[in-house]
């Protein structure tokens, strides 16, 4: 089974990584292409989580990034410091699963 990985503000990452994910805080959205390139390359990771208020800011340059990846899956999720809409977990898995 793949690992997660989250990349975000301090409380996020640390939240997950209390349940085992691993992670990046981020302080500039600037930095995240970079990551994702580097993270793309490992073979260990199966899902990608940013939250939405470090990728809001270069949201138009992400999506080129992300836009087909099939594997691992990115995907954006709300952080404490975001509005946030609810999130279609099953939806999420199917498409982890190759299924959506």
């Amino acid at each position: 089974m793949g690992k997660v990985f989250v990349l975000g503000d301090k409380y996020t990452v640390s939240l997950f990584k209390l349940v085992g994910a691993e992670g990046n805080f981020i302080e500039d959205p600037y930095q995240l292409p970079d990551f994702i390139t580097k993270l793309k390359k490992r073979e260990d990771i199966d899902l990608i989580l940013i939250t939405k208020d470090i990728y809001e800011p270069i949201k138009e340059k992400l999506d080129s990034i992300i836009v087909d990846q099939k594997k691992p899956l990115i995907t954006i999720i709300p952080s404490p410091f975001s509005e946030s809409k609810p999130i279609d977990v099953r939806k999420m898995i199917m498409k982890a699963l190759g299924f959506g």
